[in-house]
């Protein structure tokens, strides 16, 4: 398949690319021409579209239809997604660096292995989705929906993540280092092994949250809710749990920190093991 930059196509080969593009009754034939030639779709209907490998680079697809495609390995840098439909999208390894996805709806889609650098999601909808080792470094993820998703072993690290949804996400073993979670709902999250360390989780909801093995050393927690959250072997050394609720001693005994970990009166942890 030749590729988006490449300009207009001949009349036969490019019949030939729309009828492999597009499956019967699933696009729009005027769109994906549309899009092909100048990469400006601005509302197009492009749902269940063939566009594994495709260099899209800097296309605008604001308030597409792009549902169901097949986007393996999609080129999406810098992008505009923004109200984009792309529910149950295959994203798997596709790169969306700088990509603006504001409010797009990405519920269910597959980003197994996507790389999202410094992308804008702010509103976006990913619930349950697939983001198993998605690099989103620097990322924002401001006010989004992220309940259920599956993350494990993702890089989050320096992500704004203020105020998201994300009830039941799983981010086992993933980096949040310096990740901003001030006023995210992570109600029965799983971050067993998850490295926040320096992170912001000020007002958080963790309410029976996982956090097993979670490394918060000098992490923001103050004014957060840990009623019923598991904090066996956490390292806690320089963290700020001041004024936390839910918190009791026997979940601190559980867990470890050092001099500077700041804890609500009369409330003490046993100090961390080099």
């Amino acid at each position: 398949m030749r590729s988006i930059r490449s300009g207009i196509a001949a009349p036969a080969s490019l019949a030939l690319l729309l009828a492999a593009a597009m499956p019967a009754q699933a696009i729009d034939a005027g769109d994906m021409k549309r899009f092909m030639d100048s990469k400006a779709c601005a509302k197009c209907d492009l749902k269940r579209a063939d566009m594994k490998g495709m260099d899209a680079a800097g296309a605008n697809l604001d308030r597409a239809m792009l549902r169901d495609i097949d986007g393996k390995g999609l080129n999406l840098k810098g992008a505009n997604l923004s109200r984009a439909d792309m529910r149950r999208a295959d994203l798997e390894t596709a790169d969306l660096t700088g990509a603006k996805l504001e409010r797009a709806n990405l519920a269910g889609a597959d980003l197994e292995k996507a790389i999202l650098v410094d992308a804008n999601l702010e509103r976006a909808d990913l619930s349950e989705a697939d983001m198993e080792k998605v690099d989103a470094k620097n990322a924002n993820f401001s006010r989004a929906t992220l309940a259920s998703v599956l993350a494990k072993r993702s890089n989050f690290a320096g992500a704004n993540l203020s105020g998201a949804d994300m009830e039941r996400i799983r981010l086992e073993r993933s980096d949040l280092t310096n990740a901003n979670l001030s006023g995210a709902k992570m109600t029965r999250a799983d971050l067993e092994r998850a490295d926040l360390t320096g992170a912001n989780l000020s007002e958080a909801a963790l309410r029976g949250a996982r956090l097993t093995r979670t490394n918060l050393t000098n992490a923001n927690l103050r004014d957060a809710n840990l009623e019923d959250a598991l904090l066996r072997l956490a390292n806690l050394s320089a963290a700020d749990l001041s004024n936390v609720s839910g918190l009791n001693q026997d979940m601190l005994d559980e867990a470890c920190g050092d001099a500077k970990t700041k804890l609500p009166d009369d409330l003490t942890v046993p100090v961390c093991k080099e």
